[in-house]
């Protein structure tokens, strides 16, 4: 059992979270969410909006620097002590399909096997409550590990997409990158509405999978952009641009 606040895999921890506990849904605030792909994708779709709306509707992008990726952060509530806006009097309104950081919570990553809470006890009630759980158990019965394997081939992007240091085409760069990635109803758009197919030899079995299926989409996309052909991508965003 851990009784510091910094734990490894295969240490138990005790965690509950319902709404008989005081501090139900004020986790939920004044916090920062990043949304990876995966979560855009099951977000964008439990709410039946397209990837641009939902992204227009509810995030904003945060950048580090301009020789950085842009990501994705949920806008929260400025009107509302900055509340997450899926967030009800019964709680999350999207529970079945929140974001990967909201399933690991209140378990956070601090390393390689390294872990720890990512609220003070003081203000999370339900940790050391309720059942014991090792971080793979935790993982697996949030559903968790279906976002984790989705997100390895995403991270492998920055390492091998490079920026060139010429502000057009890094521009250019950062805009494919936040299609491919998150706004995948675009970049439907951008394959099946261009000579996409054709310029980048996509096989017709392939074809028909991506333009039917979002998961498919992503992963397709993920490909691409550590492959990405920058000559071919502003050739085909030219000519989208033109007509």
């Amino acid at each position: 059992m851990t009784n510091n606040n910094y734990f490894r895999a295969g240490d138990k921890f005790k965690f509950t979270c319902h709404d008989g506990l005081q501090c139900f849904n004020s986790c939920c605030r004044d916090i920062s969410i990043f949304l990876t792909p995966y979560d855009v994708l099951r977000l964008k779709n439990r709410l039946k909006m397209s990837s641009r709306e939902f992204l227009n509707r509810y995030t904003r992008v945060w950048e580090t620097s301009s020789m950085a990726f842009p990501m994705v952060i949920i806008n929260m509530r400025a009107e509302e002590d900055k509340r997450c806006p899926f967030i009800t009097e019964r709680g999350c309104s999207v529970y079945p399909d929140r974001p990967w950081s909201c399933r690991m919570a209140p378990v956070d990553i601090k390393g390689k096997d390294l872990f720890g809470f990512c609220f003070d006890k003081t203000c999370c009630h339900g940790i050391g409550e309720g059942r014991e759980w090792t971080v793979e158990e935790w993982v697996k019965n949030q559903g968790a590990d279906i976002y984790q394997k989705m997100d390895e081939k995403f991270k492998e992007i920055p390492l091998k997409l490079e920026f060139t240091g010429f502000t057009t085409i890094d521009k250019h760069i950062k805009e494919m990158f936040f299609m491919a990635s998150y706004d995948l109803d675009r970049f439907r758009e951008y394959i099946f509405k261009s000579s996409f197919l054709k310029k980048f030899a996509v096989p017709t079995e392939l074809a028909e999978k991506i333009k039917a299926d979002d998961v498919e989409l992503m992963k397709f996309g993920f490909h691409w952009l550590v492959n990405l052909d920058i000559r071919k991508s502003m050739e085909i965003r030219d000519e989208i641009a033109g007509r």
